[in-house]
């Protein structure tokens, strides 16, 4: 079987969305990238190819407001960082547009005011580029908000590719990313493209139709699929498949509860096999070694070189010839 290019984006940030004083440590970033480093060879091994997670820092001005400057995380954790970047691993910047709410006393997704949003996008660009020495090429949104005012900024700052998009899911307005709340929902996913694509000048969640229609900037979405219809009776996916109902794809990510490991991962051979292009990506936020969400996630990273599908992965940088060719003809 043909390998399959895979991007773990994995974005470093505090261990709860409300830090609180003091300068609480980031222990799921620590805890996170220690699992990767133990489960680096057992990978390669798998796969005959170095594996390459890519990390994205959060930089932001929230970061600054609860930690007194926006690259606490580089500077205080510079040598796991630094050991990462001696590994070849990949760095982007995560943005996250809180702002607080001194009456509240609380932090809050500030969505509409868009001001505040490319203000956000700047910070961490240039906090990046002061700490690393160039400009990040790569970046995540927070909070699934992504929007063609943060794309057209993120383009003129130098992102190269966004791993943002999760095809299916639909605009949220209330969820723990957010803070305590948001001012406005999170984007409409259901229509985005299932594969890596260069937007539109027109809509970004339309593939350019031309060079001259293509933005600078490729979008790599995350990988989903219709797991509900997938794991149906024999007969209801019959009876849907005769009735052509549309397909519900919905985003496999890895902090999720799945029946099992195994289970997830036969979903994304699945996904892959049957998608519109043979890749995948999933994301993965550094949540505290404790908490639900980190052990659902190491227990799937930890079964995956005994799964069939780890012959076939080949964790790569989202800026790989392998991913960008799956974005022809329209790059730019």
């Amino acid at each position: 079987m043909k390998p399959i290019p895979a991007i773990l984006r994995i974005d470093i940030e505090p261990d709860d969305v409300q830090p609180g004083s003091g300068l609480p440590p980031w222990t799921g970033f620590v805890a996170m990238a220690d699992l990767l480093e133990r489960l680096r060879a057992p990978l390669a091994d798998r796969c005959g190819a170095v594996v390459r997670p890519t990390w994205f820092l959060r930089l932001d001005p929230g970061i600054e407001r609860w930690y007194g400057r926006s690259d606490f995380v580089i500077d205080h954790y510079a040598p796991k960082i630094d050991q990462l970047r001696a590994e070849g691993d990949p760095f982007g910047i995560h943005v996250h547009y809180y702002r607080w709410d001194e009456e509240r006393g609380v932090s809050y997704s500030d969505h509409a005011d868009t001001g505040w949003t490319t203000h956000c996008l700047d910070t961490a660009a240039h906090t990046f580029e002061r700490c690393f020495g160039e400009p990040p090429r790569r970046a995540s949104q927070g909070g699934f908000f992504v929007t063609d005012a943060i794309v057209e900024r993120g383009i003129a700052l130098g992102i190269e590719v966004d791993v943002t998009v999760e095809p299916g899911l639909v605009a949220l307005h209330d969820a723990g990313t957010f803070g305590a709340y948001a001012t406005a929902p999170s984007p409409d996913f259901r229509q985005y493209p299932r594969r890596p694509y260069y937007p539109s000048r027109t809509e970004l969640h339309s593939p350019a139709s031309s060079a001259q229609d293509a933005r600078s900037i490729l979008m790599v979405p995350l990988t989903s699929y219709d797991y509900n219809r997938a794991w149906g009776p024999w007969h209801k996916r019959l009876a849907k498949n005769i009735l052509r109902w549309p397909y519900q794809h919905l985003p496999l990510n890895p902090w999720e509860e799945w029946p099992s490991p195994a289970a997830f991962w036969d979903l994304v051979t699945r996904a892959v096999d049957e998608g519109p292009a043979r890749y995948a990506a999933f994301a993965i936020r550094t949540d505290p070694p404790g908490s639900e969400k980190h052990l659902r996630v190491r227990a799937l990273l930890e079964h995956l070189p005994a799964h069939p599908i780890s012959r076939r992965l080949r964790f790569v940088d989202p800026l790989s010839p392998e991913i960008r060719a799956l974005a022809a003809p329209y790059a730019r």
